[in-house]
């Protein structure tokens, strides 16, 4: 089984972006299931429901969340119903702890999970968390995007459950790294990079990051706009022996 697992997607202009080239994508790498995160899309700050049709619209079977889960309150209202999980250390009543998947005869578990570094929402433990849903899921494979800060706390929690999950991919610092490995039958990487504008800050307007870093006042940046955008993500072939490669393409709008 090979999953194409997407970074982050940046603004809702990056959906024409994955419109325009996922299904070649897919021919190229010969790829059976596409997820991906989806916390930044709606005006790089959540995820509304229009936005969430037009992304399940081509093909994509599943989303993880982040710190931004909640920033568009209308969530609230489909979540429960959606293919979505949002992050399973988050203590609220809105979302799923686990996502399941199907493919052909293979039931996939997706877990998101918040890090707690540099964090300022309540949050529990990812290490807890994840041994309560170990004990709980039922599937033939379990991917957790985990959704954090810093690269220790991530490599951590590999060396604490590898060989009891298929993949542990890091999302958040919109920076793809270069440490994919298999360790113990589990896939891992600390960022898989994002989905969105190429000539940015992370996604973000570049004159804007640079006058909040210049005067030291945070103002609210806008989604940057590029006439190239990069499309980051990883093919994890999850088999007997399981596998993971980085995406890393450019692409002109």
């Amino acid at each position: 089984m090979r999953i194409l697992y997407l970074g982050d997607i940046v603004g809702e202009a990056t959906i024409n972006v994955l419109k325009n080239n996922l299904d070649s994508i897919k021919r190229e790498y010969g790829i059976n299931l596409v997820l991906a995160n989806a916390e930044n899309v709606s005006g790089g700050l959540g995820l509304t429901e229009k936005h969430y049709k037009e992304l399940k619209s081509l093909g994509i079977a599943g989303f993880s969340m982040g710190n931004h889960t909640y920033s568009k309150s209308e969530i609230k209202e489909y979540i429960n119903n959606a293919t979505i999980c949002r992050p399973a250390n988050l203590n609220t009543e809105y979302g799923k702890d686990v996502l399941y998947v199907k493919y052909n005869d293979k039931k996939i578990a997706i877990v998101n999970m918040l890090g707690r570094v540099y964090s300022n929402t309540p949050l529990d433990c990812p290490f807890k968390t994840m041994d309560r849903l170990l004990n709980e899921i039922d599937a033939d494979k379990i991917i957790v995007d985990f959704h954090g800060d810093a690269t220790s706390e991530k490599k951590a929690f590999l060396y604490e459950f590898a060989g009891k999950v298929d993949a542990i991919i890091g999302t958040h610092t919109h920076v793809q790294t270069a440490d994919e490995e298999v360790y113990k039958n589990t896939c891992y990487i600390t960022d898989i990079g994002m989905n969105g504008p190429y000539d940015s800050v992370i996604g973000d307007d570049i004159d804007s990051i640079v006058k909040r870093f210049r005067t030291g006042v945070y103002e609210r940046a806008s989604v940057a706009k590029s006439e190239y955008y990069r499309i980051n993500g990883v093919i994890l072939d999850l088999d007997t022996n399981n596998k993971i490669t980085r995406i890393n393409l450019k692409v002109r709008v």
